[in-house]
């Protein structure tokens, strides 16, 4: 089958990315599929990724430092931004077609010879549940030695949480998705924290609150599960800029024996919080695969890049950040990279997120940051709540403007831009992936925006 029929035979699923449904998650429908395919996800060991902020980037980068290793890891992440394939790959590249191809055929005869009284339920599979199992079928024909899988949404009925990994690391909780995941910090940790197995480590990245530690280490206790932080072997972490747009990172890293080593690298990524992904995924690997060695897990960390995350484009007079952020946190540490990288400048913004987001708290921030704010709905964002965003800037005499029109509001921001002038894109994943696109377009169009 080919890759754009598969795409086509997905889209006839309920796809939660595009439209929000209370009461479609459960994993055993995720059990079911995955044993009428012979459970492909138990051939390989993996890593588990949970967390509100950085479960991304940190799967990136724990795939990388396994391919660094000499080992093929396959990775499985969402949402893509510009390919399909970005959700499932291996740490630099896609696969073969033939990969994707037979895993499609595969997984397409499999669920076309299943009658609906066989499901759990009666209820019919889902987008995220058919893409996850087709994750587990492409690294099993793509033959990986290990696999890296992020959660989708939460993480105890994540269609991902049928996977026995040698360890689970749990990145930062914010409040998000409180229709689903509940309404208080624990709530959500406790969501979270479902992806803890039994006897199996698990590795808690920097937390913003101490009620999402208390939650995990709980958790662990329950699952007799060895539970390391991430505070408790780092120190003296430096972090600068280079004029080329990359972090240098130095830090020192106590592990075995109690002995310090000290880790000095250029990454990427860019940020503070990209810095505790680092340290995070260095801890993940020192104790899942302690025969990493010291040279190959700094070579996986600068080799890793995420699109949307800090990205840099050069087009035109001035740089176009590309930041997939959409939390109270995130975008924090946005704004704060941004003043770090281009100190005494003119920040525009472009801005978009989806109507789960916690606006309320997420407006205030642009204030004496950013010398204007356009307010915009790409197509691909559900509920897009621009005008809200709008009125609620507005409110804070914040200069801004409502476009709904995605590809006015970009041609207008960037018509008004000046020499010194930085443009930032962020709010949604599927907003800087719309945005590409326009990008693209120039690009090919050769077209200055004067």
């Amino acid at each position: 089958m080919k890759l754009s029929d598969f795409y086509n035979w997905l889209s006839t699923f309920l796809n939660f990315e595009k439209t929000q449904t209370k009461g479609i998650f459960w994993l055993d429908s995720m059990k079911f599929l995955a044993e009428k395919l012979g459970n492909p996800q138990n051939e390989i060991p993996c890593i588990h990724v949970a967390g509100s902020k950085g479960k991304g980037s940190v799967s990136a980068m724990l795939s990388n430092i396994i391919e660094a290793s000499g080992k093929k890891c396959g990775l499985y992440t969402s949402p893509h931004i510009s390919d399909f394939r970005e959700r499932v790959k291996s740490a630099s590249s896609f696969f073969e077609d033939s990969v994707y191809e037979k895993a499609a055929d595969t997984l397409v005869e499999c669920v076309n010879s299943i009658k609906e009284s066989e499901l759990p339920g009666q209820r019919p599979l889902t987008w995220f549940e058919l893409v996850t199992v087709y994750s587990f079928l492409c690294f099993k024909y793509a033959n990986v030695d290990y696999a890296v899988y992020e959660t989708g949404l939460g993480g105890r009925l994540d269609s991902t949480n049928i996977v026995k990994p040698l360890l689970s690391v749990l990145m930062p909780i914010e409040k998000e998705h409180t229709e689903f995941l509940g309404n208080t910090i624990s709530e959500i940790a406790g969501e979270k924290a479902g992806i803890i197995k039994a006897g199996r480590p698990c590795i808690v990245s920097f937390q913003n609150y101490i009620e999402a530690e208390e939650v995990f280490l709980k958790k662990s206790e329950s699952m007799k599960s060895e539970c390391l932080f991430v505070k408790d072997f780092v120190s003296n972490t430096n972090y600068s800029y280079t004029s080329q747009g990359l972090m240098n990172l130095s830090f020192d890293f106590t592990f075995a024996q109690k002995e310090k080593e000290k880790y000095q690298m250029t990454l990427k990524m860019l940020g503070k919080v990209q810095a505790q992904n680092a340290q995070t995924a260095l801890l993940a690997i020192k104790k899942a695969l302690p025969g990493i060695k010291k040279n190959q897990i700094i070579q996986g960390l600068e080799n890793t890049f995420i699109p949307a995350r800090f990205e840099i484009k050069k087009i035109g007079k001035s740089p176009i950040v590309l930041d997939g952020a959409h939390t109270v946190k995130s975008i924090s540490n946005t704004i704060e990279c941004l003043k770090s990288v281009y100190p005494e400048k003119n920040y525009k913004l472009l801005f978009a997120c989806a109507g789960d987001k916690d606006i309320e708290d997420i407006i205030p921030l642009f204030k004496n940051t950013f010398e204007k704010v356009i307010f915009t709905s790409p197509k691909s964002v559900r509920s897009c709540n621009s005008k809200k965003s709008f009125q609620l800037a507005s409110k804070e005499n914040i200069k801004c403007e409502l476009i709904d029109d995605l590809k006015c509001a970009f041609n207008t921001l960037i018509s008004q831009e000046q020499k010194t002038d930085i443009i930032i894109v962020t709010g949604s994943f599927y907003l800087v992936s719309e945005v590409k696109e326009l990008l693209s377009e120039l690009e090919k169009q050769n077209t200055n925006w004067n």
